[in-house]
């Protein structure tokens, strides 16, 4: 029999630490509990944004920017597991900036890629496979190669898929397959 891990158990120690207010091992149990969600089984998904959310307010008020970013970053992934990619993108977003800002090269290149997938959902392919190629060169000046052949590989996916894309558009048009 294997034993499961139950992402309540891991959100449960997630807010004991931030009652704490431990935040970088808050946000590192919610990172957890995030790998074992499924967001088909959560009845109450405002929590989770609610959690994140005070998190964020104390990260702000205390002038911890760092850590930030981190809730950013896991409320846009917890965003996009709900699928509401338009907020998940804010959050993504505003956490790069800061990452940028402070210059944590790995945190960026992470971010990129959740900010990347949700421009896939969201149909925006080409600005996607841009933000995979940002991601993949930080990555290549990092050495961290089996990553960048991670990427080449969703770059080459989206790509083919975008071919396809255009390739349907343009037989739905020449035989006016969408006047039916």
């Amino acid at each position: 029999m294997v034993a499961s891990i139950d992402h309540t158990e891991l959100f449960e120690k997630s807010k004991q630490f931030f009652e704490q207010r431990d935040i970088q091992n808050t946000l590192e149990q919610y990172e957890k509990a995030l790998e074992y969600l499924d967001r088909t089984k959560i009845k109450n998904k405002t929590e989770y944004i609610q959690f994140l959310q005070s998190i964020l307010v104390h990260c702000r008020e205390n002038n911890l920017p760092e850590q930030e970013a981190l809730a950013l970053r896991a409320l846009g992934r917890t965003y996009s597991i709900f699928k509401q990619h338009a907020e998940s993108m804010k959050c993504h977003y505003q956490s790069l900036k800061i990452q940028k800002k402070l210059g944590k090269k790995v945190e960026t290149a992470e971010g990129l890629i959740f900010l990347a997938e949700d421009l896939e959902v969201s149909g925006n392919f080409d600005i996607s496979v841009k933000t995979f190629e940002e991601a993949s060169e930080v990555f290549q000046d990092l050495g961290k190669l089996r990553k960048v052949k991670e990427i080449k590989k969703e770059i080459d996916r989206l790509r083919e898929f975008s071919k396809e894309m255009v390739e349907d558009e343009y037989y739905l048009k020449q035989f006016h397959v969408d006047k039916y």
